[in-house]
């Protein structure tokens, strides 16, 4: 007995030590990752900036910035509202939302995002392009362009596109192959293919443009990448074995 109890005691002891582990972890990546973004802002209102001749707004710079800033917020704005609504109508599980932003690109929300930091990079921009502010302070700010670079890995490889085009394709792919299928849950995944090959995968594009463009083009180029995309040979039999009911 005094056996399974220091073993149930130890147990124990190392789930709190891997949970706390594992969530320390997180708190340092979250911790980092907000610092980096946060890069331009906080080398704008340094010490080393804000000492010298700090130029009134209305700069080239600050134009542009507040120009693609305004314009990626706009984006994500508009993708997010449509898509709410959209949801909100409960469309069935096989249709993909194709209204306002989001018949030019697949995920247009990340795309506003994207360019939401690199406009606030550009407008950070202007002590550096007046040559207001000491050669270090000027090498710190173009360094800020880690920012919108980790946004941009962070989106397109890591929390965003990966997370949904996979299980969104599974799902279609799912619903159309298995046995009873309606009609329009059969035509759900020849529709969704053509959608791939019509819809650009971030950058909004008309898919009148987009389609015809060389698939060299639409991968290295525009990064529909193939570690995106589901492979109903390969992985097609497991996802249908998966969802089959266990006895």
């Amino acid at each position: 007995m005094t056996v399974h109890v220091l073993d149930d005691y130890y147990l124990a002891i190392t789930l709190l030590v891997t949970v706390g582990y594992q969530l320390s972890g997180f708190a340092i990546a979250w911790t980092l990752q907000v610092w980096v973004v946060s890069l331009p802002v906080v080398i704008l209102n340094s010490p080393a900036v804000t000492a010298g001749p700090v130029p009134d707004f209305g700069t080239p710079a600050d134009i542009i910035g507040v120009i693609i800033w305004a314009t990626g917020w706009l984006i994500e704005s508009e993708a997010d509202i449509a898509k709410f609504r959209w949801k909100s109508n409960k469309p069935p599980k096989w249709q993909v939302m194709q209204k306002g932003s989001w018949r030019w690109s697949r995920h247009p929300p990340y795309f506003g995002e994207i360019m939401c930091w690199w406009g606030i990079w550009t407008l950070s921009l202007s002590p550096t392009l007046k040559h207001g502010v000491s050669s270090g302070a000027q090498k710190a700010q173009y360094a800020a362009i880690v920012s919108p670079l980790l946004t941009m890995v962070i989106l397109i490889f890591g929390s965003g596109i990966p997370t949904a085009e996979k299980p969104q394709a599974k799902r279609i792919y799912v619903l159309s192959h298995k046995e009873g299928a309606s009609g329009d849950e059969l035509s759900g995944w020849p529709a969704y293919k053509e959608y791939l090959r019509s819809t650009s995968i971030l950058i909004p594009i008309p898919p009148a443009i987009y389609r015809p463009l060389p698939l060299f083009i639409k991968r290295w180029v525009l990064l529909d990448l193939p570690i995106f995309h589901f492979d109903e040979k390969t992985e097609g039999p497991k996802a249908l074995e998966e969802s089959r009911p266990r006895e």
